[in-house]
C-alpha cells in the first residue's frame, strides 16, 4: 500500500536541522527487530546508499496500482535531497531487503507547505512537517507496515519540535486513509493536486506543550462515500473533520464530526 506527497519542492526550503535537536535521542532505539507473520523485519534509518534499493521499490509498487492517481512517485534528484535531511527516511528489510519506505519533508515557507491548503498563518507554516510517503512492497501488505512506519516516523517528528504534521492521501486509497486515521490524523481538507487528482489533506498537531486544537466534542458523526467528493466537501466547509473509515459494500465510507 503506498500514499505520496507534493512533488516539487521550493529552492528555498527553510533550513531544518537546528529543529532536529532531540530526534537523535529517539532515534537511538534503531535499528529495531520485529515478526510479522512468521518473518523476522527490521525497522532502521537508510542512507543515501539505500536510493537505488528504494526507487526500484517505488516502481514496483506503483506498477502494482489499480489507478494511476493513488500514488505520485518521485524522481531520483527528489529522493536524494529527501536523504539529505537527517532521520528523513525509515525502511523495513527482509533479509537484507527493502519491503517498505516512509519519508519525511520539512518544506519551511515552500509553495507545496500542505499548511497553506489549512490556512495556517505564516508563523505556522514554518512549523510543519509533512509525513511525505509511505510505501509497501505488495507481497507484504497486510503486515501492518504502513501503519508501524507512520507510527515510528510520528515519533521522531514529535522529538523535533516540530508542532503541524501533514500529508494526503487519494480518496481512491481508503487503506491508508484508514492507517493514517489510527495515527491520530484528521481529514481537514479535500482539495485537487498534481495533475487535478483529488487528495485528503490530513493534519496531526504535536507537542504537548503547545496549545491544542480545538477538538470535535459532539459525538454526532455523518458518514460519506469516500468517492463523494463535493458531499465531504461541503461537510469540510461546515466544520467537519473525518476522524474514521469503513469499507461498505464495494465503496469505503468516511465518518465526519464537527470541531467545535
Amino acid at each position: 500500500m503506498a500514499f505520496s506527497r507534493e512533488r516539487n519542492m521550493d529552492e528555498k526550503e527553510h533550513s531544518r536541522h537546528e529543529h532536529l535537536t532531540g530526534q537523535r535521542d529517539v532515534a537511538d532505539s534503531y535499528p529495531r527487530s520485529f515478526v510479522r507473520r512468521g518473518k523476522s523485519l527490521e525497522m532502521r534509518f537508510l542512507s543515501e546508499n539505500s536510493l537505488l534499493d528504494l526507487a526500484a521499490l517505488q516502481s514496483l509498487v506503483v506498477s502494482a496500482l489499480p489507478e494511476i492517481e493513488i500514488f505520485m512517485p518521485h524522481d531520483e534528484e527528489y529522493l536524494r535531497r529527501i536523504f539529505q535531511t537527517d532521520l528523513s527516511v525509515l525502511g523495513v528489510l527482509a533479509e537484507e531487503k527493502l519491503t517498505a519506505y516512509s519519508m519525511t519533508r520539512y518544506p519551511g515557507l515552500g509553495k507545496d507547505n500542505l499548511g497553506r491548503d489549512l490556512g495556517l498563518a505564516e508563523e505556522d507554516l514554518k512549523k510543519v512537517a509533512h509525513l511525505q510517503a509511505i510505501a509497501v512492497h505488495p507481497n507484504f501488505r497486510g503486515y501492518g507496515l504502513q501503519r508501524e512506519l507512520a507510527a515510528a516516523h510520528l515519533q521522531v517528528l514529535e522529538s523535533s519540535g516540530y508542532e503541524h504534521i501533514c500529508c494526503t492521501v487519494s480518496p481512491k486509497n481508503p487503506v491508508s486513509l484508514k492507517n493514517l486515521l489510527s495515527c491520530g490524523f484528521r481529514v481537514r481538507a479535500l482539495v485537487p493536486k498534481f495533475a487535478g487528482w483529488w487528495r485528503y489533506i490530513l493534519y496531526k498537531r504535536v507537542n504537548q506543550h503547545s496549545s491544542r486544537p480545538k477538538e470535535a466534542a459532539s459525538e454526532e458523526e455523518i458518514g460519506v462515500a469516500c468517492s463523494d467528493i463535493d458531499g465531504q466537501r461541503e461537510l469540510i466547509r461546515k466544520g467537519y473533520e473525518g476522524y474514521r473509515v469503513e469499507h461498505i459494500a464495494r465503496d469505503s465510507e468516511i465518518f465526519y464530526r464537527r470541531i467545535e
